[in-house]
């Protein structure tokens, strides 16, 4: 399998393409300037494009992706605000991208080409808005309102319209601030990163009457301890493998990763604590569920681990330096 992997570096202003070994070693083949400080990026792999969220001038801006993942690029899009996170719904129609200093999340329609055109939905007042994904078996948009410790939900039309569900929004705990989102790949259980408690939701969807409805069955620490209202976590990433029976969750305070076992019933069990490079904002899975890798957002490195297939414990391989400020990660399987 050949792969390549895109990091992110804010600060540099630059995306980085590297290539993946079977053997877990990366070289550096590609640096592209993007003229702006650049942070989410998102790919729509059926259409080799790569998309990614600039500012300050608030565009999105669409890459081809070549036969050797170099990229290159096509266009660029307005958005409202400073981009946060980009998504797709799954049809590939449409591209929400959610900003955290504007408190909104936007829709925009896709034209033939990929481009993005220009938004015919903002939603306004979701405050500390961050990840938003759309759940494909329900076509439902969560939102993660860090600052009112909410997620809302949208149910999305077909002419990519957002419409409040039956069930607004889910309440998480006071100051948890909910930050990123994961769906488990075949189960309907929703998995929540909370950034100011350091803490994991698993949320159940269910659809009883022809109403779904989202409740949320637990709330496990990622220290593996009881959570206390002084304490201060800086909690970030949140991924699963396609399998369903490993999650992984980072935070920037602690330079970790933890890692979870999922449970038969969907629910999580603590395993293991890694000790990881600093500030560790981004990390991804890779195509295979061999290998994660993180980037070190503070020290400007990028580290691999391979990951057991039977335990999924992480083991270290490489690390690589990076530009400055490596804020965003993303694997991708060459044709």
């Amino acid at each position: 399998m050949k792969q390549v992997v895109y990091i992110v570096n804010s600060k540099s202003e630059n995306i980085e393409i590297w290539n993946l070994s079977d053997h877990g070693s990366m070289n550096l083949l590609q640096k592209i300037s993007t003229n702006g400080q650049i942070q989410p990026i998102n790919i729509i792999k059926n259409n080799n494009l790569l998309y990614a969220g600039i500012r300050p001038d608030n565009k999105i801006i669409t890459y081809s992706i070549e036969k050797n993942g170099y990229i290159e690029k096509k266009d660029e899009s307005f958005i409202p605000g400073k981009p946060n996170y980009i998504s797709f719904d799954k049809t590939n129609k449409f591209v929400f991208c959610s900003s955290y200093h504007s408190n909104c999340v936007s829709v925009s329609p896709l034209n033939k080409y990929g481009i993005p055109k220009n938004p015919i939905q903002i939603v306004y007042n979701i405050k500390g808005c961050h990840a938003a994904r759309v759940n494909d078996k329900y076509n439902i948009l969560f939102v993660m309102s860090l600052k009112e410790d909410s997620i809302y939900l949208y149910d999305l039309t077909n002419f990519g319209i957002l419409k409040s569900t039956e069930q607004k929004l889910v309440k998480t705990k006071e100051k948890s601030g909910p930050r990123h989102i994961v769906f488990h790949p075949n189960q309907d259980f929703v998995y929540t990163i909370n950034e100011l408690n350091g803490t994991i939701d698993v949320w159940k969807i269910e659809k009883i009457n022809n109403i779904v409805n989202i409740q949320n069955i637990q709330n496990v620490n990622i220290l593996n301890k009881n959570v206390r209202s002084s304490e201060i976590y800086w909690s970030s990433d949140i991924h699963i493998t396609s399998c369903g029976r490993f999650l992984y969750v980072s935070d920037r305070l602690f330079n970790i990763i933890s890692l979870f076992h999922v449970n038969k019933n969907n629910t999580i069990t603590f395993i293991k604590i890694y000790k990881t490079v600093e500030q560790p904002r981004s990390f991804c899975i890779d195509c295979s569920n061999s290998y994660l890798i993180v980037a070190g957002e503070k020290n400007n490195t990028c580290a691999i681990y391979s990951i057991s297939k039977n335990t999924g414990e992480l083991k270290i391989l490489n690390i690589y330096n990076t530009s400055e400020g490596p804020s965003w990660i993303l694997t991708y399987k060459l044709n």
